[in-house]
Order: C-alpha cells, then structure tokens, then sequence
C-alpha cells in the first residue's frame, strides 16, 4: 500500500508542476529567484530577517542579499532596523511587491479557473473532494 501511495505522489508532483508552470507562464517580470523571494514574502505576509527568508527558501543568505538589493533598487522590498535585534534587518513587501504579487495570482486564478470548464460538473465535484482530500492528508502527514 505504501508503494502505491508513494508512487502516486510521486506521480502527483510533475503533474502539479507543470500544471502551475503553465498557469504561471508569462505573469512575472521578474527573474525566478527574483520572484520565490517575492511570492515568499507575500505568502509570509509580514516582514522577515534575511535569515529567516534564506531558510525559508533555502537560499545561501550571500546569494540572498544581492537578490533583496535588486528588489529593493526595483521598488519591491524595502529594509528597516530591526528593533529587536540591532544587527538584524527586516524585510517586507512595498505596495509595488504586493501589486505585482496580486496581479499574478488574479491572472492564475482566473486562467485555471477557465480551464476547471474543460470538465463537467460531476468531474469539477470529485476535482474539489480529491484537492480538499490531498491537502488535508498531506496536512495530517506534517504534524
């Protein structure tokens, strides 16, 4: 049982990946890492230390912070002091970072939600329950 179980998310993850490359396709202006610290940010939806970003994204913090400079040069990041730890900086999105993130995900929302119309009723119904299914599941598997 387990072997099928793997093998089918296994199965599940090229499928997901290609899926959302394709609803994802042509909605950003910016570069790939570029855009995983964007979309971590505003999925994190508060300001972070560069630390917490690197690990959060499993990215080298070097690597990082010419990555945070550009976005910042760019308009989409801005820095401030943390005030808890004086050695520490905190990131967060500005209204552009957010707008642009906001943009993106209008544009899946909507090119996926185009395509649930390839299926019937009866096949968006068991889509639902087998999405809902998998999330709880996997939920359960985290804690």
């Amino acid at each position: 049982m387990i072997e099928e179980i793997a093998k089918e998310y296994i199965a599940l993850i090229p499928n997901l990946f290609g899926s959302f490359s394709e609803l994802n396709k042509d909605s950003v202006e910016l570069s790939h890492l570029q855009n995983h610290v964007i979309e971590y940010m505003y999925m994190q939806n508060k300001a972070l230390n560069l630390k917490e970003i690197s690990i959060g994204l499993n990215i080298a913090k070097q690597q990082l912070t010419n990555i945070v400079k550009d976005l910042e040069a760019g308009g989409y990041l801005i820095k401030m002091p943390d005030i808890k730890d004086k050695r520490a900086v905190l990131v967060s999105l500005t209204p552009k970072g957010k707008e642009i993130e906001d943009k993106k995900w209008t544009k899946i929302y909507q090119t996926f939600s185009k395509s649930i119309t390839k299926l019937n009723k009866e096949e968006q119904l068991d889509l639902q329950f087998s999405l809902h299914k998998v999330n709880v599941m996997l939920k359960k598997m985290k804690d």
